[in-house]
């Protein structure tokens, strides 16, 4: 049991330190799915992992498009 949890934290603290705002981003997507998932019917529980693959397509986009305009600004 603590080495499950060990590994959990080692992986949690690793996301924040090489990408924080994308981690960050996905552990709110995640909770903001638990969320509608524990407070809506049968059929929202079922169609919730749609919602969070939508919210992390949709962080990873806006992380790309950030990293790229950094990319450009760099070469400028």
């Amino acid at each position: 049991m603590f080495s499950a949890l060990r590994g959990i934290w080692d992986n949690t603290y690793g996301l924040l330190v090489d990408d924080g705002q994308l981690a960050v981003g996905a552990i709110v997507a995640l909770a903001i799915t638990w969320l509608v998932a524990s407070s809506g019917t049968d059929a929202v529980r079922e169609n919730a992992g749609w919602l969070l693959l939508a919210l992390v397509v949709v962080l990873v986009v806006a992380n790309l498009y950030r990293a790229g305009r950094n990319a450009r600004r760099r070469i400028s």
